[in-house]
């Protein structure tokens, strides 16, 4: 969890501060450094030394909106491949829909790649500026 740092800057770690919290106080600082993907004395020091909170929940999220970006994309060019091999051997079945629908399909996943690529670019550009 947290930044990953070298055994010697952890070997320098040795001082602790000792600070007294309530049980719910030590449950919120608990959560909250899980949310950001810390440890929470990692998530204190951190905060109390004003340095950048890397949030590694951020980066999940960007992973995971980059992952279903690529999935859309597969899946757009299994459906072009599909409506290739149908029309050439011409037994494309496409029940009560028409090429109209289809093309419509195809025009709203290519739709949601290019938003699901400007979340990440927002998600991206908002854990830069930290």
């Amino acid at each position: 969890m947290g930044v990953k740092r070298k055994k010697s800057e952890a070997r320098r770690r040795q001082a602790h501060i000792m600070v007294r919290v309530t049980d719910e106080e030590k449950e919120k600082l608990k959560l909250k450094a899980a949310m950001c993907g810390h440890s929470a004395p990692s998530y204190i020091r951190n905060l109390a030394l004003a340095y950048p909170l890397r949030s590694m929940v951020d980066q999940y999220a960007v992973d995971q909106l980059i992952r279903s970006r690529a999935d859309l994309g597969r899946l757009g060019g299994l459906f072009k491949l599909w409506l290739t091999k149908n029309q050439d051997n011409k037994i494309l079945k496409l029940g009560d829909h028409t090429f109209e629908d289809v093309e419509v399909l195809v025009q709203e996943i290519e739709s949601k790649q290019e938003k699901l690529l400007e979340y990440a670019k927002v998600l991206i550009h908002s854990i830069n500026r930290r």
